[in-house]
């Protein structure tokens, strides 16, 4: 006889980040984290405290993952220079953003995830491919995305990703809206 686990046992949250403002950097909203400056959005803490207290309920595993531009092309171009990265440039460039990534994921896990089963993720990629490759990996129950506060003109015409992941995610998916910061 097999026995029956949590609905939601195992919960994926992607979370993104950007550099702070200085008004946010001034008012203690801003996160400081190798030597820089970042800020979670409103909807992507919620998400986090939603899914935490989820995973707590369920005694479940909170998979954390923030998904880093891939800097996959050895040449870039401005204008009619071309400037050459070499790979070990670029290996540099994607293990400094993951150490980053990682450490700002520690951050939010020690203020939002206590009591919880916290795995962090952070890897370069197409943020679609990326938590869709993950959530298999993992074999989430479901995953909490924040939506990400773009008008519907602006999703028609660039896509939304949480539409995307809604489609194409082969579990449940529970959208946070954006709300104005």
């Amino acid at each position: 006889m097999t026995t029956a686990r949590a609905p939601f046992a195992r919960i994926l949250v992607p979370i993104d980040f950007s550099p702070a403002s200085d008004e946010h950097i001034a008012a203690g909203q801003a996160v400081e984290v190798e030597g820089q400056y970042i800020e979670f959005a409103a909807s992507s803490l919620r998400s986090v405290s939603l899914a935490a207290d989820l995973a707590r309920a369920s005694l479940g595993t909170l998979v954390l993952l923030h998904v880093t531009p891939a800097l996959n092309y050895s040449t870039m171009y401005a204008g009619s220079l071309r400037v050459g990265l070499s790979p070990q440039v670029l290996s540099e460039v994607h293990e400094a953003a993951h150490k980053t990534s990682v450490a700002a994921l520690e951050v939010l896990a020690a203020r939002l995830c206590a009591g919880v089963n916290v795995v962090l993720e952070a890897r370069p990629g197409v943020a679609l491919s990326v938590i869709l490759e993950e959530s298999q990996k993992h074999e989430v129950d479901l995953i909490v995305l924040a939506a990400s506060g773009r008008s519907r003109v602006a999703r028609f015409f660039v896509g939304s990703t949480a539409d995307r992941v809604i489609r194409e995610a082969g579990c449940p998916v529970l959208v946070i809206p954006a709300s104005p910061d």
